[in-house]
């Protein structure tokens, strides 16, 4: 990491983030913002100075950016810390962060992504897949005929990928719903034979990630 970094943006584990072990551990004790999702920070908020700011990241990365901004404006001896799962630079906050704010003032640090993490739960390789998000998208992944694995955009997930197939002209021949990956409630559940009812009718967790075979409709 650039010792001239003053945001330092940390991939987390879904189990949380461990402050014990670099680089929170050097940073924790001098760390005047801290970002990320509410149980990371408020985890931490014990082992932060007097007068730390928290910022809870939802759907509000404009604010966040915004806060990074004016922090490493007045910035001397304090770091900005910025916590996400995985590797804030696939598909995470890390994209966004990158574009806004020069490259000198930023230190990356990745965890294990959720992809690679899914593939881990079902013995499969993932060299040859399809990886998308629906997270905050504009516009839908352009699909085709294979395997592909998505971070979706919440309980309705699986359900909205099914739509999107059908309006691409693909047809889903096998999907897996991973839930809470890494938490207590994880859940794996594949469904083959595949019967689209079911995907609908189900009550899925917020926390999920689809992998799923698309075929082609017209073969």
């Amino acid at each position: 990491m650039s010792s001239r970094a003053v945001i330092h943006v940390i991939g987390v584990e879904p189990e949380g983030p461990d402050p014990d072990r670099p680089p929170l551990s050097g940073l924790l004790g001098h760390c005047g913002l801290l970002c990320g999702g509410r149980r990371h920070i408020e985890g931490l908020s014990g082992r932060l100075p007097p007068g730390a700011r928290l910022l809870t990241v939802t759907n509000n990365v404009p604010e966040v950016i915004s806060a990074l901004r004016n922090f490493a404006e007045g910035a001397e001896r304090e770091v900005a810390v910025v916590l996400a799962t995985g590797d804030p630079l696939y598909h995470g906050i890390g994209a966004a962060i990158s574009r806004a704010i020069p490259r000198h003032l930023l230190a990356f640090s990745p965890a294990t992504t959720l992809v690679q993490r899914a593939f881990s739960l079902l013995g499969e390789p993932w060299d040859e897949v399809n990886v998308a998000s629906l997270h905050g998208k504009k516009e839908e992944p352009k699909l085709s005929a294979g395997r592909w694995i998505f971070y979706t955009g919440g309980s309705g997930g699986p359900s909205l990928l099914l739509e999107m197939a059908h309006r691409q002209g693909f047809d889903v021949h096998e999907m897996t719903v991973l839930e809470e990956i890494g938490l207590p409630g994880q859940k794996v559940t594949t469904f083959f034979p595949f019967d689209p009812e079911e995907i609908k009718s189900r009550d899925f967790r917020v926390l999920n990630m689809v992998v799923l075979t698309l075929e082609d409709k017209n073969g």
